[in-house]
C-alpha cells in the first residue's frame, strides 16, 4: 500500500526540482574571438575578478554553473585577453534601439536557462545575445533604475506610471524589480505595494523581491505615524526615541560621514537654545555602521542633547520605518507620535523657518 505513495513523492521532488533549476547556461559562437579562454565576472566592478572561465575552441565556449543563492539583477561580464596580452570586452549590441545608434554594451543580465551570444568581433555592431527573458527585458529598458524620482508630484505621478507600464510588460524582470527597489523611498506604501503586487511570483522570489516585500512590510503605512524604536546611546543604554512627556520631538537622522549633516550642526545648536527644553526634546540619531566612527564625532560636534545610534542588526527595519533614503532628515514629532513636520537635506534658509513653526506650534498646543 506504501508503494503508490512513495513513487508520487519521488514525482513532486523531481518535478519541484525541474521547475527549480537554478542553472546557468551562456554559450558562445564568435568570430574572431582568438583567445584561449574566455572569463566570466561580475559588472559591478572593473577590478573584479574572474569567477568562472571557458575554453575557447574555433570562437565556441560554454560556461554552464548552477545558482545556491536568489537571483537579482545580476550585471555581468565577458572578458578575454587578445593575441597582445591585453583585456578586452564581449560587447553586446542592443537590437532594441534604433539601428543607426546601437549601443554596445560590456555587460548583460544573466538568469536560469540558457543564453547564446553570436557574432563577429570584426565588425562594429558587437555580438548578439539571445535567449534569456532577463537580458531581453534589461536590453529593453536599460534606464529605469537610473531615473531620479522628481520632488514635483504630477512629474513623480507621471514617472510612476511609466514604471508600472515597464512592470506589466516585463512581470519576472529582475532588472525593473532592481528599479523599483531603488525608488521605495520616493513613492508612498500604498503605490509602493501596488507595483510591487504587479511582479510576478519568479521576480517577487528574486533576491531584491525578497528585500522589497521585507521594506513594505517594515514601512508605516500612513506616513504621518512615527514609529517609537528603541536605539542605543553611548553606553549601549537603550532609549526610546520619542519623548512622549514633551509637546515636541525633534529627531534628527545624520552620520559622521555626511558632510551636509554636519554643516547642519550649528543652526541646529541655535534652534535648540531658543526653546525650553520641558516643551521641546531633541535627539539625534546616527546610521553609522560603525560605533567607533561615530563616536569621535559625535563628542568633537557637541551637541548638548540626546545622542543615539540605530544598532545594525535593526538597521534595514529602521530605514524602512523613517524613510533613510538619504541624510540629514529632521522630523518634528507630538506626543501622540504624529509628525508634524518633515525637513529633508540640509538648507541655509531652513532655520528661521523652523524656528517660527515649533514657536507657533508650542503656542497652539
Amino acid at each position: 500500500m506504501k508503494k503508490p505513495y512513495y513513487t508520487i513523492l519521488l514525482m513532486l521532488i523531481s518535478l519541484f526540482s525541474c521547475k527549480h533549476d537554478n542553472t546557468v547556461i551562456i554559450k558562445g559562437d564568435i568570430k574572431g574571438l582568438k583567445s584561449k579562454w574566455v572569463y566570466y565576472k561580475p559588472a559591478y566592478s572593473f577590478f573584479s575578478k574572474a569567477t568562472d572561465s571557458a575554453k575557447v575552441t574555433d570562437g565556441k565556449f560554454e560556461i554552464r554553473f548552477k545558482r545556491d543563492t536568489p537571483f537579482f539583477a545580476d550585471l555581468v561580464q565577458l572578458n578575454y585577453l587578445d593575441e597582445k596580452g591585453k583585456q578586452q570586452f564581449i560587447d553586446v549590441a542592443n537590437p532594441y534601439e534604433p539601428s543607426k545608434n546601437h549601443s554596445r554594451y560590456t555587460f548583460f543580465v544573466i538568469s536560469s536557462g540558457t543564453t547564446t551570444i553570436t557574432g563577429d568581433l570584426s565588425k562594429t555592431e558587437g555580438a548578439i545575445l539571445k535567449g534569456g527573458p532577463q537580458s531581453e527585458s534589461f536590453l529593453k529598458n536599460i534606464t529605469p533604475p537610473y531615473i531620479r524620482i522628481s520632488k514635483d508630484g504630477i512629474r513623480r505621478t507621471a514617472q510612476a506610471e511609466r514604471i508600472k507600464k515597464i512592470i506589466s510588460e516585463n512581470p519576472d524582470s529582475y532588472w525593473s524589480l532592481l528599479a523599483l527597489h531603488g525608488f521605495r523611498f520616493y513613492v508612498d506604501h500604498a503605490q509602493l505595494k501596488e507595483l510591487f503586487n504587479s511582479f510576478g511570483d519568479e521576480a517577487k522570489a528574486s533576491y531584491y523581491g525578497k528585500k522589497l516585500k521585507q521594506f513594505i512590510e517594515e514601512q508605516p503605512a500612513d506616513k504621518n505615524q512615527f514609529a517609537n524604536s528603541v536605539f542605543n546611546d553611548a553606553d549601549e543604554k537603550p532609549v526610546n526615541l520619542v519623548d512622549n512627556t514633551k509637546k515636541l520631538n525633534m529627531v534628527i537622522f545624520w552620520a559622521s560621514w555626511c558632510s551636509p549633516c554636519r554643516q547642519e550642526i550649528p543652526s541646529l545648536k541655535r534652534i535648540a537654545a531658543q526653546f525650553n527644553k520641558d516643551d521641546i526634546r531633541f535627539v539625534s540619531v546616527s546610521i553609522d555602521a560603525k560605533k567607533e566612527n561615530w563616536l569621535p564625532v559625535m563628542k568633537a560636534e557637541d551637541m548638548p542633547w540626546q545622542q543615539l545610534i540605530i544598532p545594525q542588526q535593526v538597521f534595514s527595519k529602521a530605514q524602512a520605518q523613517y524613510n533613510l533614503g538619504f541624510i540629514p532628515q529632521v522630523y518634528l514629532v507630538n506626543n501622540k507620535n504624529i509628525v508634524v513636520k518633515k525637513i529633508d537635506g540640509f538648507d541655509n534658509g531652513n532655520e528661521e523657518r523652523v524656528k517660527t513653526f515649533i514657536a507657533d506650534y508650542l503656542a497652539k498646543n
